[in-house]
């Protein structure tokens, strides 16, 4: 199946004078992508055209987590990326960890509560069960 972005494009391109318009050249950069990940990264933008920049600006988090993108299509977007030079680094996994937010706080308080209302030992982090289960009843 082809690309109907892609041969409008080629269309475009063999009838165009030799001064692009913006959302010609954007146009031809995006169609250097995959498939998948342009469609993905449309999705995202809500338009079919975006710049290397744009995607840039999202931050590797929100590309990561964008639908349709798995680690190939990251490589491929990072690859795409580098070649009008920008880059899309990976976050330090050394960076301290994501806290916990208040609602999930909350939650695991109510399980945690719950359990406890019906005889079982929860134990935190560092304690360690003496009979060797980490619940009990």
């Amino acid at each position: 199946m082809t690309d109907d972005m892609t041969d409008c494009a080629r269309r475009d391109r063999a009838t165009r004078p030799a001064g692009q318009s913006a959302q010609g050249r954007a146009g031809s950069v995006v169609n250097q992508l995959p498939t998948l990940q342009r469609n993905a990264l449309r999705k995202i933008f809500d338009r079919p055209e975006f710049t290397p920049e744009e995607v840039a600006a999202l931050g590797f988090r929100r590309v990561q987590q964008a639908e349709g993108i798995g680690n190939k299509g990251l490589a491929a977007i990072t690859a795409w990326l580098r070649r009008y030079g920008y880059d899309l680094k990976a976050p330090d996994p050394h960076e301290a960890a994501p806290t916990i937010r208040s609602r999930n706080r909350r939650n695991i308080e109510m399980a945690v509560r719950l359990l406890r209302t019906h005889g079982y030992v929860v134990l935190g982090n560092g304690d360690t069960p003496e009979d060797g289960g980490a619940l009990s009843s």
